[in-house]
């Protein structure tokens, strides 16, 4: 007893963010939980403690160890020793230290249990009904099983009458992931089964986007502190020929390479936040070949103040990508690129612009908006707008419209009326988060008359938060909710005198058991 109490005397303590990376390194850490060893170490020690406690299997066995070993501390403490009955001095602990210790030495606590494995399992449906389409394209389902745990995650399925797997499998610095489901990139375009994609995809789900035949082999290394991935991989789907991939720490960049077609795809999705500069977010992702180049940019800046704010996004959809950018639309024809900014003053003083090629048809608009009416509630805007089309045809017309619009960071309430001068159009708009991981989103309208340019449809997709299409449609109305565990789409979308509606419904349901 003398001895560990001298030892426990004279040990230099350590904070979490004084661990080497060798250490860690040395101590069986693979990499990417020394990454996340160091990012969370920048954190409040409630956080980090959070974390420590959050982990489960060999995760939590390690950093035991190495919490042991490296006598951790999260908090400051003036002494190592306790009250004793010849000297009066008393230990000092911070606030609910005591309670923080007795929960951290629990055994349940500190090594976490082995047993403990996921098991899940889901369904989906998708029905396009559209007339003269193949049967064969207007329904599809599937059904699946799978199980994740200790870095490991694999899935069967049965996609309409086919069966397949996925597998991602990692061993100490490398990773293997093979079939049609995982992938260390998180490209949404990449080798994309055109029949399903998946709304359930988000951080700590185990259902990413649904692909075509894939395998991937790479090797996780660590630069000051941070995860890279790099490796090889082939896909029939993307390229005849075999080429490699990178994956940036927090899969904020990544892209893969053919040299034998000369083809490669990219994907963004960052955001930088300053004190001086504001908020910024990029998202984008592309196909470039030699054959023809696709993808989208969607920029969102907000002031420092939240009193500017700019959206700009462009996107060159086509027939290679097989309504990829939105589902539940019939295949486009021929290639479309489409520019849109939206620039504003508190959501109430701005701007647009618009710009679209479609093969010989150019279409062009600008717009104002200002407000007659504000409150806490949301405001009553003016908008003139301008539409231009050239090409095919000569048309201009203009555009007033007054509506009621709320925007708060993802909530979005707006509706309105547009009058032109052969017709008119009814808008409308919601998007509500509800509660954690729920997202009620609402789009419709209502074109009356024979307006002569498309109308300008604010839409939402998997691919960015905010995304703009041309339609020439006479009611279109979108619905969807996604959760953690359920996904309901629903469209419905009609032409003036066509009796050939298009309604698109997709249902998607996933369940998770701890066992």
């Amino acid at each position: 007893m003398w001895i560990s109490f001298v030892q426990s005397l004279f040990a230099v303590e350590k904070k979490p963010d004084q661990v080497s990376i060798p250490e860690l390194l040395k101590a069986g850490f693979p990499p990417h939980l020394v990454a996340t060893w160091k990012e969370k170490s920048k954190q409040s020690p409630e956080q980090f403690l959070d974390w420590k406690r959050s982990l489960k299997g060999k995760d939590a066995a390690l950093v035991s160890k190495v919490w042991k070993e490296q006598q951790i501390t999260l908090y400051p403490t003036k002494h190592r020793f306790a009250e004793d009955s010849s000297s009066k001095q008393k230990v000092k602990f911070p606030r609910n230290t005591k309670d923080q210790k007795s929960k951290e030495t629990t055994p349940k606590s500190l090594e976490g249990s082995d047993s403990l494995y996921e098991l899940f399992f889901g369904m989906s449906y998708q029905n396009l009904d559209v007339r003269y389409l193949p049967r064969k394209e207007k329904n599809h389902s599937s059904v699946f099983l799978g199980g994740r745990g200790k870095g490991q995650i694999w899935i069967l399925e049965k996609r309409d009458e086919e069966f397949s797997y996925g597998a991602n499998l990692t061993f100490q610095q490398f990773r293997f992931t093979s079939g049609n489901r995982y992938k260390p990139i998180p490209h949404f375009y990449f080798a994309k089964d055109p029949n399903f994609y998946s709304q359930l995809e988000r951080t700590g789900s185990p259902l990413p986007q649904p692909i075509l035949l894939s395998h991937f082999l790479g090797y996780r290394y660590l630069l000051e502190g941070k995860e890279y991935e790099l490796g090889v991989y082939h896909a029939d789907a993307f390229s005849a020929y075999p080429g490699l991939y990178f994956v940036s720490p927090s899969k904020s960049y990544s892209g893969v390479w053919s040299a034998g077609e000369n083809k490669s795809s990219l994907y963004v999705n960052d955001s930088w936040n300053s004190k001086d500069l504001g908020n910024h977010r990029v998202q984008s992702e592309s196909i470039l070949s030699k054959k023809e180049s696709v993808g989208f940019f969607y920029l969102k800046s907000e002031s420092p103040e939240s009193k500017f704010f700019l959206d700009a996004t462009a996107y060159r959809d086509s027939p290679l990508l097989y309504g990829m950018v939105s589902p539940e639309e019939v295949r486009p024809q021929i290639p479309q690129t489409l520019g849109y900014t939206r620039g504003s003053f508190k959501h109430f003083l701005g701007f647009e612009y618009l710009s679209s090629i479609e093969g010989h048809k150019y279409e062009s608009g600008r717009s104002g908006f200002f407000p007659f009416f504000l409150s806490e509630w949301g405001n009553l805007l003016y908008r003139y707008r301008e539409y231009n089309e050239s090409g095919n045809y000569q048309y201009n017309e203009i555009g007033r419209a007054a509506f009621y619009e709320w925007r708060k960071e993802k909530t979005v309430v707006s509706f309105g009326f547009e009058s032109r001068e052969n017709g008119g159009q009814w808008e409308g708009k919601i998007a509500i988060p509800i509660n954690t991981g729920n997202l009620l989103e609402f789009s419709a309208i209502f074109r009356e008359g024979q307006p002569k340019t498309r109308a300008w449809f604010e839409n939402w997709t998997y691919a960015t938060d905010f995304n703009i299409n041309l339609t020439d449609r006479q009611e279109i109305i979108k619905l969807k909710w996604v959760s953690p565990f359920i996904s309901l789409n629903v469209s419905y979308s009609e032409k003036e005198n066509d009796p050939n509606p298009i309604l698109f419904i997709n249902f998607q349901l996933l369940q998770k058991i701890d066992l």
